[in-house]
C-alpha cells in the first residue's frame, strides 16, 4: 500500500502494525532461504515458459530433476508455481522435453565430480564452476557418488550465487545458468537423466581447477580417513569461494 503512495504511518495504523517495524522490514536482507526461493522460482518459470506455458508442477518437477540435478517435492513446485500465477494445461504431453541447456547461448555452470583417496574408502566431492568465470559456486562431498550428492552442490550454488547477487529488477531479468555436466560425472551415475554435456572448454576448466585444489592440498596419503579428508576439502573450498567473490570474476587459473 506505501508503495502506491499510501502514507506509511496510516497504513500501519490502519493494518495495526508498527510503523518502525515497516521500515526495518523494508530495509532487512532477504534470509538465504528467501533467495534460494526466489531463484527457484526463476527456473521454474523458465521451464513453463519453455513448455509453452503448458508443463503443470509435475513435469516442471520432472525436468528440474532431469535437466539441472534439483530435486524437488511436488508440493514445493506447486506451492512455487502458485506464487508464481503459473498453471499448465490439461491433457496429455509429448514425452520429449525442450533442449537442454548445455548449447543455450545463456550462462552455464559446469558440474564435475572427483573422487579422492583415503585408507577407509574414496571420498567423492561434487563441485560447480561458473564456465564464464571459472569461479567456484558451490559443492558437496559424500562416501558415495549418486545424483543427491549434485544436488546438493548445485542447491549451494544456486543459494551462494542468490546471496551474491545484484538486487533489483535487472536481475529479476537476467536468465539463469544452465547446466553442463562433464563425462566424469556421467560416467560416475550423478548426471541427471537429459543433463547437457560439457565441451571441451568446459572439461578444461574443470581440470585446471583440479589441478589448482590438489597443488593446494596435502597429499592424499596424509589424511587418515574420509573426515579428515571432507574437512580439508570443505575448509579449501571455501576459502576459494570467497576469494572469488571478494574479489570479482576471479577463480583459478584456467588451463
Amino acid at each position: 500500500m506505501a508503495s502506491h503512495g499510501f502514507p506509511a504511518r496510516r497504513t500501519a495504523a490502519l493494518l495495526d502494525v508498527s510503523e518502525s517495524g515497516y521500515y526495518a522490514w523494508r530495509t532487512r536482507t532477504p534470509s538465504p532461504r528467501a533467495l534460494r526461493r526466489a531463484w527457484l522460482t526463476r527456473l521454474v518459470r523458465g521451464i513453463h515458459q519453455e513448455s509453452g506455458a503448458a508443463y503443470g508442477y509435475r513435469r516442471v518437477g520432472r525436468e528440474l530433476r532431469d535437466r539441472y540435478g534439483i530435486h524437488l517435492s511436488d508440493t514445493t513446485v506447486e506451492a512455487l508455481m502458485r506464487a508464481a500465477r503459473l498453471r499448465g494445461r490439461a491433457g496429455r504431453l509429448p514425452a520429449t522435453a525442450p533442449a537442454g541447456g548445455a548449447r543455450t547461448p545463456r550462462r552455464r555452470w559446469i558440474v564435475d565430480v572427483r573422487a579422492f583417496t583415503t585408507p577407509p574408502g574414496p571420498l567423492y566431492a561434487a563441485v560447480v564452476l561458473d564456465a564464464a568465470s571459472r569461479r567456484l559456486i558451490g559443492w558437496s562431498t559424500a562416501a558415495t557418488p549418486d545424483r543427491a550428492l549434485v544436488h546438493r552442490a548445485v542447491m549451494a550454488a544456486v543459494t551462494r550465487a542468490a546471496r551474491h547477487g545484484e538486487p533489483g529488477a535487472a536481475a529479476a531479468r537476467e536468465p539463469l545458468p544452465a547446466c553442463s555436466f562433464t563425462a566424469r560425472a556421467g560416467s560416475l551415475g550423478c548426471a541427471p537423466v537429459r543433463a547437457g554435456v560439457g565441451d571441451r572448454e568446459d572439461h578444461a576448466v574443470a581440470d585446471a581447477f583440479w589441478d589448482t585444489v590438489h597443488r593446494t592440498l596435502p597429499a592424499p596419503p596424509s589424511w587418515p580417513d574420509t573426515h579428515v579428508a571432507e574437512s580439508r576439502l570443505s575448509t579449501t573450498f571455501d576459502r576459494f569461494a570467497r576469494q572469488a567473490f571478494a574479489a570479482g570474476p576471479v577463480s583459478p587459473p584456467a588451463p
